[in-house]
């Protein structure tokens, strides 16, 4: 993409996906050492990991280098997926919901920025999840939706587009869909 002689400066660079792969590279240290298998020498970066791989396509993204074609914006969901993955493991094998202060770090806006690029038209508000899961906008529904949430039954990522923190999370329609058809009664559902 040309604009002339000006060049616009990418939101991320290599080395910023570098500092994100040695955040994960250091709690698997951690991790390795409690369980007595850790080096006493810090691995370098592996540029040729999928981890990096997935973290740099992030990157290509954020920084508006791809175009929006079906197959790229699967690569994307599919590289997002495995990071989120990995931010939300657990050592119990459960997912952990991503906490509210994540999403001002880098890889907070990194991750939210690929999630709006791969799911714009999938991101609904609080309100709207409310009204499609149990039928009405209240208070009490939204709630319900905050709460599931919180529990990490939904993902959710805030709206760059709205300064309130408190009104600004989206969720995935589909996964609002999902939680809605496991409220109703199987024959119902038929």
């Amino acid at each position: 993409m040309s604009y002339g002689s000006y060049t616009p400066m990418p939101l991320f660079t290599p080395a910023d996906a570098d500092a994100i792969v040695a955040l994960f590279r250091e709690q698997y240290d951690a991790l390795g050492h409690a369980l007595g298998h850790a080096d006493d020498t810090p691995a370098d970066v592996d540029h040729e990991s999928a981890l990096h791989r997935d973290v740099m396509r992030l990157v290509g993204v954020a920084n508006g280098i791809y175009d929006r074609t079906d197959t790229n914006v699967r690569r994307v969901e599919l590289a997002l997926e495995r990071v989120t993955a990995l931010l939300q493991s657990a050592a119990l094998r459960t997912r952990v919901p991503l906490p509210d202060e994540f999403w001002a770090t880098p890889l907070g806006v990194l991750v939210s920025r690929a999630r709006w690029w791969v799911s714009a038209d999938d991101l609904i508000s609080i309100s709207n999840a409310a009204a499609l899961a149990f039928g009405e906008n209240s208070q009490a529904n939204r709630m319900r939706i905050t709460r599931a949430v919180d529990r990490g039954e939904l993902d959710s990522v805030p709206d760059p587009s709205v300064a309130n923190p408190q009104h600004n999370k989206r969720v995935l329609r589909a996964q609002v869909e999902r939680l809605r058809d496991l409220r109703r009664p199987a024959a119902l559902r038929s």
